[in-house]
Protein backbone atom coordinates (compact mmCIF):
# COMPACT_ATOMS: atom_id res chain seq x y z
CA UNK A 1 0.00 0.00 0.00
CA UNK A 2 2.91 2.34 0.77
CA UNK A 3 4.30 1.92 -2.76
CA UNK A 4 0.97 2.93 -4.30
CA UNK A 5 0.67 5.96 -1.98
CA UNK A 6 4.15 7.29 -2.80
CA UNK A 7 3.63 6.57 -6.50
CA UNK A 8 0.46 8.70 -6.47
CA UNK A 9 2.25 11.51 -4.63
CA UNK A 10 5.17 11.41 -7.07
CA UNK A 11 2.98 11.48 -10.19
CA UNK A 12 0.58 14.12 -8.74
CA UNK A 13 3.25 16.36 -7.25
CA UNK A 14 3.15 19.10 -9.90
CA UNK A 15 -0.70 19.24 -10.18
CA UNK A 16 -1.00 19.43 -6.40
CA UNK A 17 1.60 22.21 -6.19
CA UNK A 18 -0.29 24.16 -8.88
CA UNK A 19 -3.62 23.77 -7.06
CA UNK A 20 -2.17 24.71 -3.68
CA UNK A 21 -0.41 27.75 -5.16
CA UNK A 22 -3.53 29.05 -6.94
CA UNK A 23 -5.73 28.54 -3.89
CA UNK A 24 -3.17 30.20 -1.62
CA UNK A 25 -2.78 33.24 -3.87
CA UNK A 26 -6.55 33.50 -4.30
CA UNK A 27 -7.13 33.32 -0.54
CA UNK A 28 -4.40 35.86 0.16
CA UNK A 29 -5.82 38.26 -2.45
CA UNK A 30 -9.32 38.08 -0.92
CA UNK A 31 -7.91 39.03 2.47
CA UNK A 32 -5.86 41.97 1.13
CA UNK A 33 -8.48 43.56 -1.14
CA UNK A 34 -10.73 45.81 1.00
CA UNK A 35 -14.50 45.60 0.86
CA UNK A 36 -17.31 47.93 1.94
CA UNK A 37 -20.13 47.27 4.41
CA UNK A 38 -23.73 48.40 3.64
CA UNK A 39 -23.05 51.34 5.95
CA UNK A 40 -20.06 52.42 3.83
CA UNK A 41 -17.48 51.23 6.35
CA UNK A 42 -14.32 49.55 5.04
CA UNK A 43 -13.78 45.85 6.01
CA UNK A 44 -11.49 42.95 5.14
CA UNK A 45 -12.12 39.20 5.01
CA UNK A 46 -10.46 36.95 7.55
CA UNK A 47 -8.36 34.05 6.25
CA UNK A 48 -11.08 31.59 7.26
CA UNK A 49 -13.83 33.41 5.34
CA UNK A 50 -11.50 33.95 2.38
CA UNK A 51 -10.56 30.24 2.21
CA UNK A 52 -14.22 29.26 2.59
CA UNK A 53 -15.22 31.49 -0.31
CA UNK A 54 -12.34 30.38 -2.55
CA UNK A 55 -13.17 26.71 -1.84
CA UNK A 56 -16.73 26.81 -3.13
CA UNK A 57 -15.78 29.36 -5.79
CA UNK A 58 -13.58 26.67 -7.40
CA UNK A 59 -16.63 24.58 -8.25
CA UNK A 60 -17.98 27.43 -10.49
CA UNK A 61 -21.48 26.11 -9.80
CA UNK A 62 -22.70 29.40 -8.40
CA UNK A 63 -22.16 31.34 -5.20
CA UNK A 64 -23.14 34.46 -3.36
CA UNK A 65 -21.01 37.41 -2.31
CA UNK A 66 -20.46 37.06 1.44
CA UNK A 67 -20.82 38.48 3.95
CA UNK A 68 -21.43 41.72 1.98
CA UNK A 69 -21.62 42.59 -1.70
CA UNK A 70 -18.19 42.81 -3.33
CA UNK A 71 -16.58 45.88 -4.71
CA UNK A 72 -15.57 45.98 -8.37
CA UNK A 73 -11.98 45.34 -7.34
CA UNK A 74 -13.00 42.20 -5.43
CA UNK A 75 -15.15 41.01 -8.34
CA UNK A 76 -12.26 41.48 -10.74
CA UNK A 77 -10.04 39.42 -8.49
CA UNK A 78 -12.70 36.72 -8.27
CA UNK A 79 -12.88 36.56 -12.09
CA UNK A 80 -9.13 35.98 -12.27
CA UNK A 81 -9.35 33.26 -9.58
CA UNK A 82 -12.26 31.48 -11.28
CA UNK A 83 -10.49 31.00 -14.61
CA UNK A 84 -7.13 30.09 -13.10
CA UNK A 85 -8.72 27.55 -10.74
CA UNK A 86 -10.70 25.96 -13.61
CA UNK A 87 -7.51 25.57 -15.62
CA UNK A 88 -5.73 24.13 -12.58
CA UNK A 89 -8.54 21.61 -11.99
CA UNK A 90 -8.59 20.52 -15.64
CA UNK A 91 -4.85 20.00 -15.49
CA UNK A 92 -5.13 18.01 -12.25
CA UNK A 93 -8.02 15.84 -13.49
CA UNK A 94 -6.09 15.09 -16.68
CA UNK A 95 -3.13 14.07 -14.55
CA UNK A 96 -5.36 11.73 -12.52
CA UNK A 97 -6.72 10.13 -15.72
CA UNK A 98 -3.19 9.62 -17.01
CA UNK A 99 -2.21 8.12 -13.67
CA UNK A 100 -5.01 5.53 -13.58
CA UNK A 101 -4.05 4.45 -17.12
CA UNK A 102 -0.34 4.28 -16.32
CA UNK A 103 1.04 0.73 -16.53
CA UNK A 104 3.23 1.17 -13.48
CA UNK A 105 0.30 2.34 -11.35
CA UNK A 106 -1.98 -0.43 -12.62
CA UNK A 107 0.75 -2.99 -11.93
CA UNK A 108 1.22 -1.68 -8.40
CA UNK A 109 -2.53 -1.81 -7.71
CA UNK A 110 -2.80 -5.31 -9.22
CA UNK A 111 0.16 -6.61 -7.21
CA UNK A 112 -1.29 -5.14 -4.02
CA UNK A 113 -4.66 -6.79 -4.65
CA UNK A 114 -2.89 -10.06 -5.53
CA UNK A 115 -0.88 -10.04 -2.29
CA UNK A 116 -3.97 -9.33 -0.21
CA UNK A 117 -5.82 -12.22 -1.88
CA UNK A 118 -2.91 -14.59 -1.18
CA UNK A 119 -2.76 -13.51 2.47
CA UNK A 120 -6.47 -14.29 2.88
CA UNK A 121 -6.14 -17.86 1.58
CA UNK A 122 -6.90 -20.36 4.33
CA UNK A 123 -7.48 -23.47 2.19
CA UNK A 124 -5.13 -25.71 0.13
CA UNK A 125 -4.06 -24.26 -3.23
CA UNK A 126 -1.71 -24.93 -6.13
CA UNK A 127 0.43 -22.42 -8.01
CA UNK A 128 0.23 -22.82 -11.81
CA UNK A 129 3.16 -21.25 -13.69
CA UNK A 130 2.24 -20.77 -17.33
CA UNK A 131 -1.32 -20.42 -18.61
CA UNK A 132 -1.30 -21.83 -22.09
CA UNK A 133 -3.71 -24.52 -23.23
CA UNK A 134 -2.20 -27.04 -20.82
CA UNK A 135 -2.43 -24.61 -17.91
CA UNK A 136 -6.05 -23.90 -18.82
CA UNK A 137 -6.90 -27.63 -18.75
CA UNK A 138 -5.14 -28.15 -15.42
CA UNK A 139 -6.84 -25.12 -13.90
CA UNK A 140 -10.23 -26.30 -15.11
CA UNK A 141 -9.62 -29.76 -13.65
CA UNK A 142 -8.47 -28.43 -10.28
CA UNK A 143 -11.41 -26.02 -10.05
CA UNK A 144 -13.70 -28.94 -10.85
CA UNK A 145 -12.23 -30.69 -7.82
CA UNK A 146 -12.88 -27.60 -5.70
CA UNK A 147 -9.16 -26.79 -5.34
CA UNK A 148 -8.03 -23.15 -5.26
CA UNK A 149 -5.46 -22.14 -7.88
CA UNK A 150 -2.98 -19.27 -8.14
CA UNK A 151 -1.90 -18.54 -11.72
CA UNK A 152 1.23 -16.74 -12.90
CA UNK A 153 2.01 -15.95 -16.54
CA UNK A 154 4.14 -13.34 -18.25
CA UNK A 155 1.47 -12.67 -20.89
CA UNK A 156 -1.25 -10.24 -19.83
CA UNK A 157 -3.43 -11.45 -22.72
CA UNK A 158 -3.44 -15.02 -21.41
CA UNK A 159 -4.14 -13.84 -17.87
CA UNK A 160 -7.05 -11.76 -19.18
CA UNK A 161 -8.69 -14.89 -20.62
CA UNK A 162 -9.11 -16.29 -17.10
CA UNK A 163 -11.90 -13.80 -16.46
CA UNK A 164 -13.84 -15.18 -19.44
CA UNK A 165 -14.29 -18.57 -17.77
CA UNK A 166 -16.58 -19.57 -14.93
CA UNK A 167 -14.38 -21.18 -12.30
CA UNK A 168 -15.30 -22.13 -8.75
CA UNK A 169 -13.37 -21.20 -6.71
CA UNK A 170 -12.19 -18.29 -8.91
CA UNK A 171 -8.44 -18.41 -9.59
CA UNK A 172 -6.13 -15.72 -8.24
CA UNK A 173 -3.98 -14.53 -11.14
CA UNK A 174 -1.09 -12.15 -11.78
CA UNK A 175 0.87 -11.12 -14.85
CA UNK A 176 4.44 -11.71 -13.74
CA UNK A 177 7.81 -13.16 -14.71
CA UNK A 178 7.71 -16.66 -13.24
CA UNK A 179 11.51 -16.96 -13.32
CA UNK A 180 11.72 -14.22 -10.66
CA UNK A 181 11.76 -15.94 -7.23
CA UNK A 182 10.14 -12.87 -5.66
CA UNK A 183 7.00 -13.51 -7.71
CA UNK A 184 6.90 -17.12 -6.51
CA UNK A 185 7.17 -15.89 -2.92
CA UNK A 186 4.41 -13.34 -3.56
CA UNK A 187 2.25 -16.17 -4.96
CA UNK A 188 2.47 -17.95 -1.61
CA UNK A 189 5.04 -20.69 -2.21
CA UNK A 190 6.01 -20.48 1.48
CA UNK A 191 2.42 -20.58 2.68
CA UNK A 192 1.48 -23.64 4.78
CA UNK A 193 -1.58 -23.98 2.53
CA UNK A 194 0.48 -24.26 -0.68
CA UNK A 195 0.21 -27.88 -1.87
CA UNK A 196 2.59 -27.55 -4.78
CA UNK A 197 3.79 -25.70 -7.88
CA UNK A 198 2.85 -26.84 -11.40
CA UNK A 199 5.21 -25.57 -14.14
CA UNK A 200 3.67 -25.76 -17.62
CA UNK A 201 5.36 -23.31 -20.01
CA UNK A 202 6.40 -24.30 -23.55
CA UNK A 203 10.05 -23.47 -22.84
CA UNK A 204 12.00 -26.26 -21.17
CA UNK A 205 14.75 -23.99 -19.85
CA UNK A 206 12.15 -21.71 -18.29
CA UNK A 207 10.54 -24.73 -16.65
CA UNK A 208 13.96 -25.73 -15.34
CA UNK A 209 14.58 -22.25 -13.89
CA UNK A 210 11.22 -22.23 -12.13
CA UNK A 211 11.57 -25.77 -10.79
CA UNK A 212 15.02 -25.01 -9.40
CA UNK A 213 13.83 -21.72 -7.88
CA UNK A 214 10.91 -23.47 -6.18
CA UNK A 215 13.14 -26.09 -4.57
CA UNK A 216 15.65 -23.47 -3.42
CA UNK A 217 12.99 -21.15 -1.98
CA UNK A 218 11.00 -23.96 -0.33
CA UNK A 219 12.64 -27.42 -0.46
CA UNK A 220 9.52 -29.05 1.01
CA UNK A 221 7.08 -27.84 -1.66
CA UNK A 222 5.91 -30.37 -4.24
CA UNK A 223 6.97 -29.42 -7.78
CA UNK A 224 5.38 -30.90 -10.92
CA UNK A 225 7.03 -29.80 -14.14
CA UNK A 226 6.64 -30.36 -17.83
CA UNK A 227 9.82 -31.12 -19.75
CA UNK A 228 10.29 -32.25 -23.34
CA UNK A 229 14.11 -32.27 -23.42
CA UNK A 230 15.96 -35.13 -21.73
CA UNK A 231 18.91 -33.03 -20.51
CA UNK A 232 16.63 -30.46 -18.91
CA UNK A 233 14.60 -33.23 -17.29
CA UNK A 234 17.74 -34.77 -15.77
CA UNK A 235 18.73 -31.35 -14.43
CA UNK A 236 15.29 -30.93 -12.86
CA UNK A 237 15.54 -34.36 -11.27
CA UNK A 238 18.91 -33.50 -9.73
CA UNK A 239 17.24 -30.62 -7.86
CA UNK A 240 14.52 -32.88 -6.48
CA UNK A 241 11.62 -32.10 -8.81
CA UNK A 242 8.86 -34.45 -7.64
CA UNK A 243 7.25 -35.28 -11.00
CA UNK A 244 8.59 -34.58 -14.49
CA UNK A 245 6.19 -35.16 -17.38
CA UNK A 246 7.44 -35.63 -20.94
CA UNK A 247 4.38 -35.86 -23.21
CA UNK A 248 6.36 -37.42 -26.06
CA UNK A 249 7.81 -40.22 -23.95
CA UNK A 250 4.41 -40.74 -22.32
CA UNK A 251 2.70 -41.15 -25.69
CA UNK A 252 5.48 -43.38 -26.99
CA UNK A 253 5.01 -45.67 -23.97
CA UNK A 254 1.26 -45.80 -24.60
CA UNK A 255 1.86 -46.75 -28.22
CA UNK A 256 4.19 -49.46 -26.98
CA UNK A 257 1.44 -50.80 -24.70
CA UNK A 258 -1.13 -50.51 -27.48
CA UNK A 259 1.13 -52.65 -29.65
CA UNK A 260 2.21 -55.28 -27.12
CA UNK A 261 -0.68 -55.34 -24.63
CA UNK A 262 -3.73 -53.33 -25.81
CA UNK A 263 -5.86 -54.35 -22.84
CA UNK A 264 -3.31 -52.86 -20.43
CA UNK A 265 -3.46 -49.66 -22.47
CA UNK A 266 -7.26 -49.70 -22.15
CA UNK A 267 -7.12 -50.22 -18.38
CA UNK A 268 -4.63 -47.40 -17.84
CA UNK A 269 -6.61 -45.18 -20.19
CA UNK A 270 -9.73 -45.69 -18.06
CA UNK A 271 -8.03 -44.53 -14.90
CA UNK A 272 -5.89 -41.68 -16.28
CA UNK A 273 -8.45 -40.00 -18.55
CA UNK A 274 -11.20 -39.32 -16.04
CA UNK A 275 -11.15 -35.56 -16.72
CA UNK A 276 -10.99 -35.38 -20.50
CA UNK A 277 -10.61 -38.39 -22.78
CA UNK A 278 -8.24 -38.57 -25.70
CA UNK A 279 -9.62 -39.59 -29.10
CA UNK A 280 -8.81 -43.14 -30.18
CA UNK A 281 -10.71 -45.37 -32.59
CA UNK A 282 -12.59 -48.21 -30.84
CA UNK A 283 -11.07 -50.93 -33.02
CA UNK A 284 -7.55 -49.79 -32.15
CA UNK A 285 -8.39 -49.65 -28.45
CA UNK A 286 -9.76 -53.19 -28.58
CA UNK A 287 -7.34 -54.97 -30.93
CA UNK A 288 -4.20 -52.84 -30.68
CA UNK A 289 -1.76 -51.98 -33.48
CA UNK A 290 0.06 -54.14 -35.97
CA UNK A 291 3.76 -54.89 -35.51
CA UNK A 292 4.54 -55.38 -39.22
CA UNK A 293 5.45 -52.09 -40.91
CA UNK A 294 5.14 -48.48 -39.70
CA UNK A 295 5.92 -45.13 -41.33
CA UNK A 296 6.89 -42.11 -39.20
CA UNK A 297 6.71 -38.73 -40.96
CA UNK A 298 8.80 -36.24 -39.01
CA UNK A 299 11.72 -37.04 -36.75
CA UNK A 300 11.47 -34.42 -34.05
CA UNK A 301 11.07 -35.19 -30.36
CA UNK A 302 7.84 -37.15 -30.88
CA UNK A 303 9.14 -39.12 -33.86
CA UNK A 304 12.36 -40.00 -32.04
CA UNK A 305 10.53 -41.08 -28.90
CA UNK A 306 8.18 -43.37 -30.87
CA UNK A 307 11.04 -44.82 -32.92
CA UNK A 308 13.10 -45.62 -29.81
CA UNK A 309 10.11 -47.15 -27.97
CA UNK A 310 9.04 -49.41 -30.87
CA UNK A 311 12.30 -50.12 -32.67
CA UNK A 312 12.58 -53.62 -31.19
CA UNK A 313 8.82 -54.33 -31.33
CA UNK A 314 7.80 -53.32 -34.86
CA UNK A 315 9.46 -55.36 -37.58
CA UNK A 316 10.08 -52.42 -39.95
CA UNK A 317 9.93 -48.68 -39.29
CA UNK A 318 10.48 -46.24 -42.15
CA UNK A 319 11.21 -42.61 -41.31
CA UNK A 320 10.26 -39.81 -43.73
CA UNK A 321 12.11 -36.55 -43.01
CA UNK A 322 13.22 -33.56 -45.15
CA UNK A 323 16.80 -33.57 -43.82
CA UNK A 324 17.91 -36.92 -42.36
CA UNK A 325 21.39 -35.64 -41.46
CA UNK A 326 20.21 -32.61 -39.49
CA UNK A 327 17.48 -34.66 -37.79
CA UNK A 328 19.88 -37.55 -37.05
CA UNK A 329 17.37 -39.91 -38.57
CA UNK A 330 18.17 -43.58 -39.38
CA UNK A 331 20.29 -44.26 -42.45
CA UNK A 332 17.43 -45.83 -44.42
CA UNK A 333 15.19 -42.74 -44.06
CA UNK A 334 13.21 -41.40 -47.00
CA UNK A 335 13.84 -37.75 -47.90
CA UNK A 336 10.62 -35.72 -48.01
CA UNK A 337 7.82 -34.29 -45.87
CA UNK A 338 5.31 -37.08 -46.39
CA UNK A 339 2.69 -34.72 -47.78
CA UNK A 340 3.48 -35.84 -51.33
CA UNK A 341 2.09 -39.10 -52.69
CA UNK A 342 5.44 -39.87 -54.38
CA UNK A 343 7.26 -39.81 -51.04
CA UNK A 344 4.75 -42.12 -49.37
CA UNK A 345 4.83 -44.51 -52.29
CA UNK A 346 8.63 -44.55 -52.07
CA UNK A 347 8.25 -45.41 -48.37
CA UNK A 348 6.09 -48.40 -49.47
CA UNK A 349 2.86 -47.14 -47.96
CA UNK A 350 0.89 -49.96 -49.64
CA UNK A 351 2.70 -52.45 -47.41
CA UNK A 352 2.45 -50.36 -44.22
CA UNK A 353 -0.10 -50.87 -41.46
CA UNK A 354 0.41 -47.62 -39.48
CA UNK A 355 1.46 -44.11 -40.46
CA UNK A 356 2.30 -41.43 -37.90
CA UNK A 357 2.13 -37.73 -38.82
CA UNK A 358 4.56 -36.45 -36.19
CA UNK A 359 5.69 -33.09 -37.58
CA UNK A 360 5.24 -29.82 -35.69
CA UNK A 361 3.00 -28.35 -38.42
CA UNK A 362 -0.70 -29.23 -38.16
CA UNK A 363 -1.35 -28.47 -41.84
CA UNK A 364 1.40 -30.86 -42.92
CA UNK A 365 0.13 -33.55 -40.54
CA UNK A 366 -3.39 -33.25 -41.95
CA UNK A 367 -2.01 -33.44 -45.48
CA UNK A 368 0.00 -36.57 -44.59
CA UNK A 369 -3.08 -38.28 -43.15
CA UNK A 370 -5.37 -37.42 -46.05
CA UNK A 371 -2.78 -38.34 -48.69
CA UNK A 372 -2.09 -41.67 -46.98
CA UNK A 373 -5.80 -42.52 -46.81
CA UNK A 374 -6.22 -41.72 -50.50
CA UNK A 375 -3.46 -44.17 -51.37
CA UNK A 376 -4.46 -46.83 -48.81
CA UNK A 377 -7.87 -46.25 -47.15
CA UNK A 378 -7.39 -49.09 -44.65
CA UNK A 379 -4.19 -47.73 -43.13
CA UNK A 380 -4.22 -46.75 -39.44
CA UNK A 381 -3.35 -43.07 -38.97
CA UNK A 382 -1.90 -41.36 -35.90
CA UNK A 383 -1.69 -37.56 -35.98
CA UNK A 384 -0.04 -35.00 -33.75
CA UNK A 385 -1.98 -31.82 -32.93
CA UNK A 386 0.21 -28.84 -32.06
CA UNK A 387 -2.58 -26.26 -31.87
CA UNK A 388 -5.46 -27.49 -29.72
CA UNK A 389 -8.11 -25.70 -31.77
CA UNK A 390 -7.18 -27.87 -34.79
CA UNK A 391 -8.30 -31.06 -33.04
CA UNK A 392 -11.68 -31.02 -34.80
CA UNK A 393 -9.96 -30.96 -38.18
CA UNK A 394 -8.12 -34.18 -37.35
CA UNK A 395 -11.37 -35.81 -36.25
CA UNK A 396 -13.04 -34.82 -39.54
CA UNK A 397 -10.02 -36.24 -41.38
CA UNK A 398 -10.83 -39.63 -39.74
CA UNK A 399 -7.54 -39.76 -37.88
CA UNK A 400 -7.59 -42.97 -35.83
CA UNK A 401 -5.48 -41.75 -32.91
CA UNK A 402 -4.96 -38.07 -32.13
CA UNK A 403 -1.91 -37.03 -30.13
CA UNK A 404 -2.87 -34.04 -27.96
CA UNK A 405 0.23 -32.92 -26.10
CA UNK A 406 -1.63 -30.52 -23.80
CA UNK A 407 -4.20 -33.16 -22.84
CA UNK A 408 -1.51 -35.74 -22.11
CA UNK A 409 0.27 -33.40 -19.70
CA UNK A 410 -2.94 -32.13 -18.09
CA UNK A 411 -4.26 -35.64 -17.41
CA UNK A 412 -0.94 -36.73 -15.92
CA UNK A 413 -0.84 -33.66 -13.65
CA UNK A 414 -4.44 -34.01 -12.47
CA UNK A 415 -4.04 -37.72 -11.87
CA UNK A 416 -0.89 -37.18 -9.81
CA UNK A 417 -2.60 -34.52 -7.68
CA UNK A 418 -6.04 -35.99 -7.12
CA UNK A 419 -5.33 -39.72 -7.43
CA UNK A 420 -1.75 -40.54 -6.40
CA UNK A 421 -2.61 -44.22 -5.92
CA UNK A 422 -3.57 -44.40 -9.60
CA UNK A 423 -0.02 -43.37 -10.50
CA UNK A 424 1.28 -46.20 -8.32
CA UNK A 425 -1.16 -48.66 -9.89
CA UNK A 426 -0.10 -47.68 -13.42
CA UNK A 427 3.55 -48.10 -12.47
CA UNK A 428 3.07 -51.59 -11.04
CA UNK A 429 0.48 -52.69 -13.60
CA UNK A 430 3.18 -52.72 -16.27
CA UNK A 431 4.42 -55.93 -14.63
CA UNK A 432 1.10 -57.73 -15.17
CA UNK A 433 1.07 -60.56 -17.67
CA UNK A 434 -1.30 -60.55 -20.63
CA UNK A 435 -3.45 -63.17 -18.92
CA UNK A 436 -3.71 -61.09 -15.72
CA UNK A 437 -4.42 -57.96 -17.73
CA UNK A 438 -7.12 -59.69 -19.76
CA UNK A 439 -8.79 -61.05 -16.63
CA UNK A 440 -8.78 -57.63 -14.97
CA UNK A 441 -10.21 -55.96 -18.07
CA UNK A 442 -13.00 -58.54 -18.25
CA UNK A 443 -13.81 -58.01 -14.54
CA UNK A 444 -14.01 -54.24 -14.98
CA UNK A 445 -16.14 -54.45 -18.13
CA UNK A 446 -18.56 -56.97 -16.57
CA UNK A 447 -18.88 -54.73 -13.52
CA UNK A 448 -19.43 -51.36 -15.19
CA UNK A 449 -21.15 -52.41 -18.42
CA UNK A 450 -21.50 -49.45 -20.75
CA UNK A 451 -20.38 -46.98 -18.07
CA UNK A 452 -16.89 -45.62 -17.60
CA UNK A 453 -15.21 -47.03 -14.47
CA UNK A 454 -14.24 -44.56 -11.77
CA UNK A 455 -11.57 -44.94 -9.11
CA UNK A 456 -11.74 -44.02 -5.46
CA UNK A 457 -9.17 -44.03 -2.65
CA UNK A 458 -10.06 -45.20 0.83
CA UNK A 459 -7.77 -44.11 3.67
CA UNK A 460 -8.12 -46.16 6.86
CA UNK A 461 -7.31 -43.41 9.34
CA UNK A 462 -9.09 -41.47 12.06
CA UNK A 463 -9.61 -38.42 9.90
CA UNK A 464 -11.01 -40.06 6.76
CA UNK A 465 -12.79 -43.15 8.12
CA UNK A 466 -13.20 -42.87 11.90
CA UNK A 467 -15.91 -45.53 12.16
CA UNK A 468 -13.87 -48.16 10.33
CA UNK A 469 -10.86 -47.39 12.54
CA UNK A 470 -13.00 -47.83 15.66
CA UNK A 471 -14.27 -51.20 14.44
CA UNK A 472 -10.75 -52.43 13.63
CA UNK A 473 -9.51 -51.38 17.08
CA UNK A 474 -12.33 -53.32 18.75
CA UNK A 475 -11.04 -56.49 17.12
CA UNK A 476 -13.58 -56.65 14.31
CA UNK A 477 -12.11 -57.97 11.08
CA UNK A 478 -12.87 -55.97 7.97
CA UNK A 479 -11.60 -57.52 4.77
CA UNK A 480 -11.39 -55.96 1.34
CA UNK A 481 -13.97 -58.27 -0.17
CA UNK A 482 -16.00 -59.68 2.69
CA UNK A 483 -16.31 -59.40 6.45
CA UNK A 484 -16.04 -62.34 8.80
CA UNK A 485 -19.84 -62.64 8.59
CA UNK A 486 -19.67 -62.82 4.79
CA UNK A 487 -21.31 -59.46 4.16
CA UNK A 488 -19.81 -57.87 0.99
CA UNK A 489 -18.12 -54.53 1.66
CA UNK A 490 -16.00 -53.85 -1.42
CA UNK A 491 -15.93 -57.09 -3.38
CA UNK A 492 -19.56 -57.00 -4.46
CA UNK A 493 -19.66 -53.70 -6.32
CA UNK A 494 -16.01 -52.65 -6.57
CA UNK A 495 -12.68 -54.11 -7.64
CA UNK A 496 -9.65 -53.54 -5.38
CA UNK A 497 -6.75 -52.39 -7.54
CA UNK A 498 -3.97 -51.48 -5.10
CA UNK A 499 -3.27 -51.71 -1.37
CA UNK A 500 -0.66 -49.36 0.08
CA UNK A 501 0.55 -50.42 3.54
CA UNK A 502 3.62 -48.98 5.27
CA UNK A 503 4.91 -47.67 1.93
CA UNK A 504 4.64 -51.09 0.24
CA UNK A 505 2.26 -51.41 -2.71
CA UNK A 506 0.32 -54.61 -3.40
CA UNK A 507 -1.39 -54.68 -6.78
CA UNK A 508 -4.76 -56.49 -7.05
CA UNK A 509 -4.93 -57.53 -3.37
CA UNK A 510 -6.96 -60.58 -2.40
CA UNK A 511 -10.52 -60.13 -1.15
CA UNK A 512 -9.73 -61.87 2.15
CA UNK A 513 -6.95 -59.39 2.98
CA UNK A 514 -7.84 -57.72 6.30
CA UNK A 515 -7.63 -53.93 6.45
CA UNK A 516 -5.35 -52.31 9.02
CA UNK A 517 -5.18 -48.80 10.42
CA UNK A 518 -3.02 -46.67 8.11
CA UNK A 519 -3.86 -48.59 4.94
CA UNK A 520 -4.75 -46.87 1.69
CA UNK A 521 -6.90 -48.78 -0.78
CA UNK A 522 -7.59 -47.97 -4.43
CA UNK A 523 -10.82 -49.42 -5.79
CA UNK A 524 -12.67 -49.04 -9.07
CA UNK A 525 -16.21 -49.65 -10.16
CA UNK A 526 -19.35 -47.96 -11.50
CA UNK A 527 -20.09 -44.58 -10.02
CA UNK A 528 -23.19 -45.72 -8.15
CA UNK A 529 -21.37 -48.62 -6.45
CA UNK A 530 -18.55 -46.40 -5.21
CA UNK A 531 -21.05 -44.67 -2.92
CA UNK A 532 -21.27 -47.68 -0.56
CA UNK A 533 -17.65 -47.69 0.69
CA UNK A 534 -17.79 -43.91 0.92
CA UNK A 535 -20.83 -44.13 3.20
CA UNK A 536 -19.22 -46.84 5.33
CA UNK A 537 -16.40 -44.52 6.35
CA UNK A 538 -18.72 -42.32 8.41
CA UNK A 539 -21.99 -44.27 8.80
CA UNK A 540 -21.67 -46.28 12.01
CA UNK A 541 -25.15 -47.79 11.75
CA UNK A 542 -24.61 -49.16 8.23
CA UNK A 543 -21.18 -50.49 9.19
CA UNK A 544 -22.56 -52.05 12.36
CA UNK A 545 -25.30 -53.78 10.38
CA UNK A 546 -22.94 -55.24 7.76
CA UNK A 547 -20.29 -56.44 10.18
CA UNK A 548 -22.03 -57.34 13.41
CA UNK A 549 -25.60 -58.01 12.28
CA UNK A 550 -26.72 -55.23 14.60
CA UNK A 551 -30.02 -54.73 12.79
CA UNK A 552 -32.02 -53.26 15.66
CA UNK A 553 -33.91 -50.20 14.44
CA UNK A 554 -33.99 -48.51 17.87
CA UNK A 555 -31.02 -46.10 17.92
CA UNK A 556 -30.53 -46.34 21.70
CA UNK A 557 -30.33 -50.14 21.59
CA UNK A 558 -27.93 -50.04 18.64
CA UNK A 559 -25.68 -47.58 20.49
CA UNK A 560 -25.78 -49.68 23.69
CA UNK A 561 -24.73 -52.87 21.87
CA UNK A 562 -21.95 -51.04 20.10
CA UNK A 563 -20.65 -49.61 23.37
CA UNK A 564 -20.66 -53.09 24.89
CA UNK A 565 -18.39 -54.40 22.15
CA UNK A 566 -16.05 -51.45 22.58
CA UNK A 567 -15.69 -52.14 26.32
CA UNK A 568 -15.02 -55.83 25.71
CA UNK A 569 -11.98 -55.01 23.59
CA UNK A 570 -10.52 -52.23 25.71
Amino acid sequence: MGNIFFLVLRRMRVPLIVLITIYSVATLGMTLIPGVTPDGEPWRMSFFHAFYFVSFMGTTIGFGEIPYEFTDLQRGWVLVCIYTSVIAWLYSIGSVLRLVQDETFLLAVTQRGFQRSIMKLDSPFYIICGYGKTGEMVNQGLCGLGIQTVILDISSDRIATIGLGEFTPPPISLTADITDPNNLIAAGINSPHCQGVIVLTNLDHTNLEVAVSCKLVNPDVKVISRSEVEDEAKNMASFGTDLIINPYLTFAQRLQQLTTNPQLHQIQNWFINQYSSEYIAPNIQEWGLSTQKWIICGYGRLGKAIHQALDEIVEEITVVVPDPIASRAPDNSIIGRGTEAETLIEAKLEQADVIIAATEDDANNLSIIMTAKQIKPSITTIGRVSKESNRLLFEHADCNYIVRRSLLVANEVLTAISRPLVIRFIKFSNALTKEETSLLAQRVESLVGDQEPVTWRMCVDKESSPEIVDFIRTGSKITIGKTTNHHPIFGGGCIPLLLLRNGVSTILPENDEALKVGDQLLVCGPRNQILLPQRLQHNIELLDTLINDNTNYIPLVRWFKHRQRLKQHQ
